[in-house]
């Protein structure tokens, strides 16, 4: 015979909540999974790297219809306290970037039912007999819920994995421009830096446009972003060009908050260094530097 649970309460059906709630959650996390998971990485070893967040929600109606009703409260509690706060995080992350009404509907029905399990299964667990020795199997449950917890925060981002990948290309792109611009300046023409680069626009005279192999021009400007290149007075004119003593070199978001969510700026003469804001504003030299991919002197 299965154990009782709940006795003096036998209107108060603790399994049949805790199970119902352990199998929503398992679909309801596991839907979002497949969604979000890329095509091209192969959905299937994504699956198998998130089980740790969603297999276990199967075992806890085998636990608590089997011969181990304290492991299975125990395993429906840290699940829901291990997970809903990571809950608030992905539907909040939902309503800002993704908006589908699948996969926004079930997260918020996997972040309630977290709360149905730890609410549920501390109720249930509280009636159970205290047990005078249970050795280090009482920390097996908490520290299964602190490693996901940990293991979802070192991995989360509050960002779409593409629009950081467009915002680090765009940096790299900018640093490599601008060195290569130093760098014909510096052995070339006497400090001084040409009006224009090739393939960023237009240019009346060709000949007087930096043309270096290393920067290539930008790809289709509708996948992130697209490039300015000004040069700032004072200007000479050398060999029939227009030469400038500094220049600045932008970078803004094709469509804001879809292909990025910062703009940048390098602008020589104040030095290394890539300007950024996340206003929806060209950046300004008074904006903060991002120094990890700085621009050398």
């Amino acid at each position: 015979m299965a154990p009782q649970l709940g006795e003096g309460v036998p209107e108060f059906r603790y399994r049949e909540v805790l199970a119902c709630a352990s199998a929503v959650s398992f679909v309801s996390i596991l839907l979002p999974i497949w969604v979000w998971l890329p095509k091209d990485l192969g959905r299937q070893l994504g699956l198998i790297a998130f089980l740790p967040f969603y297999l276990p929600y199967a075992f806890i109606p085998l636990r608590l219809y089997g011969q181990r009703l304290r492991s299975g409260l125990t395993l429906a509690i840290t699940m829901g306290g291990a997970l809903v706060v990571p809950g608030v995080y992905l539907v909040r992350f939902a309503i800002t970037w993704d908006r589908r009404w699948l996969v926004l509907g079930n997260l918020t029905v996997a972040l309630l039912m977290q709360l149905v399990l730890i609410i549920v299964g501390v109720k249930a667990y509280i009636r159970l007999p205290r047990l005078l020795r249970t050795g280090l199997r009482v920390l097996a449950g908490p520290a299964y819920g602190f490693t996901l917890f940990t293991s979802f925060l070192c991995f989360y981002s509050p960002v779409p994995r593409y629009i950081t990948a467009n915002e680090g290309w765009a940096m790299r792109y900018l640093s490599a421009a601008a060195t290569s611009a130093f760098l014909d300046a510096l052995q070339k023409h006497s400090n001084s830096y040409p009006m224009a680069i090739a393939g960023w626009a237009p240019v009346p005279n060709p000949r007087c446009a930096m043309d270096d192999p290393w920067v290539i021009p930008p790809g289709n400007p509708t996948d992130g972003y697209f490039f300015e290149y000004t040069g700032n007075p004072p200007s000479t004119t050398v060999e029939g060009c227009t030469r400038f003593q500094s220049f600045t070199m932008t970078a803004r978001p094709v469509v804001f908050g879809r292909t990025g969510i910062r703009s940048f700026l390098i602008d020589s003469s104040v030095g290394p260094g890539i300007h950024f804001t996340s206003e929806n504003r060209p950046a300004r030299t008074t904006d903060p530097k991002d120094y990890v991919r700085h621009v050398p002197q």
